[in-house]
């Protein structure tokens, strides 16, 4: 896979089966809610490395990643985006202002109300319709 044109989701679950969501603070994505993510860069060696990198950067959070649970055409700046179940390695959310202006724990349900971009309503769907194996 080239990962130039590629992106990653992070999926962070807590224990009551709730995901990190993070709310975008561009002025160009403003209100829009979804996972940890972004494009894959030149020093990623692999999708993994781009994961705990950008889960990093957005959250302070350090994960490992468990499995890619789903890849798709993507609704931004790169023509394909995995999501992937990641295991919190750390506690502390310290999210990165520049990008986003807040964050909460969601249920699918939840999820599926706020505005988020097309790619994270789609994941959210398939998995309330069970397309998506997440245990």
């Amino acid at each position: 896979m080239d990962l130039s044109s590629h992106g990653i989701v992070a999926l962070v679950r807590n224990d009551n089966n709730q995901f990190l969501l993070l709310e975008d603070g561009r002025a160009e994505m403003h209100g829009c809610w979804a996972p940890p993510h972004g494009r894959c860069e030149p020093t990623d060696t692999s999708e993994e490395a781009g994961v705990i990198r950008e889960t990093f950067e957005e959250t302070g959070l350090k994960v490992a990643p468990v499995r890619k649970v789903l890849t798709q055409p993507a609704d931004t700046k790169v023509k394909t985006v995995s999501f992937w179940l990641v295991d919190t390695l750390s506690r502390k959310i310290n999210i990165d202002t520049e990008e986003s202006s807040n964050y909460g724990w969601f249920t699918v349900e939840e999820a599926l109300k706020l505005t988020s971009y097309p790619g994270t309503k789609l994941f959210f769907e398939k998995v309330l319709r069970n397309e998506i194996n997440l245990s």
